[in-house]
């Protein structure tokens, strides 16, 4: 009896995680449909795609022509940002789901519901890393201005990978201090697809 008691509650939580993460994504559809945007992402989608797809690389200017056109409407003036993929080659491992989705609004919904779930889940690593146990209060605060605080909304609305970087190290943290550093070496490795904000800290 208590088994099925159990099968029955966890059953119960994964219903109630898939209504969220719906509801989520939802949201995050109409967001994206009325608020052109998500550059950082698309940029990423787009090389993806075409070197999944169309076998084209994603550092060639017919890519960065692709990438121009969706977001523009037309090439990039010599004043705008060109929108070129910069990241290295492997970084295809983290976009790959997403460039399977062929319109770009619902993908960049799934990806900006990915990197809230990633947020949520940086806050609680990062408690977990200091051993912190706030009052439930405090915790639902501490939430809540993870989510919505400047430097996490901005990078959510661009699309930036930042946020899974961050998620990443402090990930990586945690396993170190926990003794897990096979666990540690594979988060570690997986943040330099942005080596300009990992650098100093795969140095030292």
């Amino acid at each position: 009896m208590a088994t099925r008691n159990n099968s029955l509650q966890w059953g119960l939580v994964i219903v109630v995680l898939i209504v969220i993460i719906s509801g989520m994504t939802i949201a995050n559809y109409n967001f994206a449909s009325k608020n052109p945007g998500g550059n950082d992402f698309l940029v990423h989608w787009v090389g993806t795609r075409n070197l999944v797809f169309e076998g084209i690389s994603p550092y060639s200017d017919e890519t960065a022509l692709d990438i121009q056109t969706l977001a523009y409407g037309r090439p990039a003036r010599a004043d705008e940002h060109e929108l070129r993929v910069a990241y290295p080659l492997y970084s295809i491992v983290v976009f790959f789901p997403f460039a399977l989705i062929k319109d770009f609004n619902i993908a960049r919904a799934v990806w900006m519901t990915t990197l809230e779930l990633a947020l949520l889940a940086l806050s609680f690593v990062s408690i977990r890393i200091v051993n912190w146990k706030p009052k439930t209060l405090t915790l639902v605060i501490f939430f809540l201005f993870s989510m919505l605080w400047y430097h996490a909304v901005r990078p959510l609305i661009n699309g930036n990978v930042v946020i899974l970087i961050a998620l990443g190290l402090a990930g990586a943290f945690l396993a170190i201090r926990d003794g897990r550093d096979e666990l540690a070496g594979v988060l570690l490795a997986l943040t330099t697809i942005k080596p300009q904000v990992t650098l100093v800290v795969l140095v030292f």
